[in-house]
């Protein structure tokens, strides 16, 4: 056949570009390190590099999350230890205190110790990290706990709950004597007396017939109606002491809220423990007091456990009970719903691929206080599952008794804050634990991220070793092209002619 100059041309630039391509992209190989750039060079091999570059992301975010909680917790972990050695500071002047042979000038100087501690207390609790209070619950915008003051009942007969409100401010404690006995509300007057100096001087004041409420001058005590008020007298009788305490600003996860759908004619509230949105549906119209037949949901109401019957007051449910009484009537129709919504304070974060953690803590769990749990139009004080571990009430009985020089009460307030440090002790460990949790899902994390890493370079990375090689083997052969061409183009039959 007949080769033409044109083929000769066509030929050679082929043979050039094949080359030079081959060569740019082991250039491109070499410049990346990877063995593919671009979906076109492996397009299975991409596919699985982006699956696995996917992974590699979420195992980042844990760590990112890890670091986030490893702020958190230590803070936590710092200010509970700093605040139980503040309680053996506390603990040290209260046994001080409670001996026979100090002065009342001593005692005196010791409370405006044990006082500055307390204020020293609520500025642990309401320690923050980035801004964000470590003991509020969820609401960390602002401080968990705000200094106020509180009252302390002393008599045999009468207890604590009979003191419904204390309102105002004092900056020393104040001692409440009562010189008649009666029942407060009741139809007789009630003399009473007060000293905000520890009963160096005394205001005498009465409260009226039908009142509840003591005036203390800067403050205010509201008693429960119909408690009776004993004369005061050799150490017996009634006497209150309002001292300093701190109210709980941050939300609980105790109880739950009950939401309700449909005719709305009835009230409800739930008792008891959930862990998850309950709702409940009637089946059938029904009125108080029953029997009801009702469907309950764990899932929103995806799958509902029917067949359920229950008369009186409360349906079971998972987790406790929805309670139902009359509200605008008592009758309630088939397909009425309610939502049983537990309340929730837990900020979590995902740590690995198999949970979260817990970073910030509830402060009256804590550090107890006094807390107005919702519904409620006043704050009380938070027992716990002991009235000993509430420490900053227990901490401002001791400066009460401290500022009125009440001996009696400061040796009661020395086992009290031994139980208090303990469970401060208790929280410490369980923010440890948590802690220690987050060692060992680091650990982990490492190790799946290290393997990512691994299977990741196997798909993707270029064998160094080979590429070097081919890198000159397409260089070689680029010139190789160019030279041969050149040769070839160069030839022509007029050279013969």
């Amino acid at each position: 056949m007949r080769i033409s100059q044109n083929m000769l041309y066509s030929s050679s630039i082929g043979y050039m570009n094949g080359s030079l391509s081959k060569l740019a992209e082991a250039n491109e190989q070499n410049a990346s390190q990877k063995r593919i750039n671009r979906p076109s060079d492996d397009p299975s091999g991409y596919a699985e590099a982006r699956g696995i570059d996917s992974i590699i992301k979420g195992l980042d975010q844990y760590s990112d999350n890890i670091g986030v909680a490893r702020s958190w917790l230590s803070q936590a972990d710092s200010t509970l230890l700093e605040a139980s050695t503040l309680m053996t500071s506390i603990k040290e002047l209260a046994e001080q205190a409670s001996t026979g042979t100090l002065s009342d000038e001593n005692r005196k100087q010791i409370a405006a110790q044990v006082r500055g501690y307390f204020e020293e207390m609520v500025s642990l609790a309401n320690t923050s990290v980035t801004g964000k209070s470590l003991f509020a619950g969820q609401k960390t915008g602002g401080a968990a706990f705000t200094q106020t003051i509180f009252a302390t009942v002393s008599d045999k007969t009468l207890t604590q709950d009979a003191v419904v409100k204390v309102q105002g401010g004092s900056d020393t404690s104040v001692l409440v004597q009562f010189t008649e006995s009666g029942d407060v509300g009741g139809t007789d007057d009630i003399g009473y007396r007060y000293s905000s100096d520890g009963g160096t001087t005394w205001t005498v004041k009465t409260l009226a017939a039908g009142e509840n409420t003591l005036d203390l001058g800067g403050c205010s005590v509201t008693l429960k109606s119909g408690s009776h008020l004993t004369e005061t007298g050799s150490g017996e009788g009634t006497s209150l002491v309002v001292r300093p305490s701190a109210v709980y600003l941050g939300d609980d996860q105790d109880g739950a809220t009950v939401r309700s759908y449909g005719s709305g004619q009835v009230s409800a509230a739930a008792d008891g423990v959930f862990s998850v949105n309950v709702s409940v549906r009637l089946d059938s119209n029904a009125s108080l007091p029953g029997p009801y037949s009702y469907s309950y949901s764990t899932d929103g109401g995806l799958s509902w456990v029917g067949g359920n019957v229950a008369s009186g007051a409360k349906l079971p449910v998972p987790g406790g009970f929805l309670e139902l009484s009359s509200g605008a009537g008592n009758t309630l129709a088939a397909g009425d719903q309610f939502t049983i919504v537990p309340n929730t304070a837990d900020i979590s974060v995902n740590i690995s691929p198999s949970g979260g953690i817990v970073i910030n803590n509830v402060g009256k769990d804590v550090f107890g206080g006094l807390y107005r749990e919702s519904g409620a139009s006043n704050a009380s004080p938070v027992f716990g599952a002991g009235a000993n571990i509430n420490i900053f009430e227990t901490v401002g009985e001791l400066v009460g008794f401290l500022e009125t020089n009440n001996m009696d009460g400061v040796g009661d307030c020395l086992e009290k804050l031994t139980t208090a440090q303990e469970h401060l002790e208790s929280c410490a460990a369980d923010v440890g634990a948590r802690e220690n949790r987050l060692d060992f899902a680091e650990n982990t994390i490492e190790v799946l991220r290290d393997n990512a890493d691994t299977r990741l370079s196997a798909v993707e990375d270029a064998d160094l070793s080979q590429l070097l090689l081919d890198l000159a083997k397409y260089q070689y052969a680029y010139q190789s092209v160019l030279s041969s061409s050149s040769k070839i183009m160069s030839m022509s039959l007029l050279d013969y002619i």
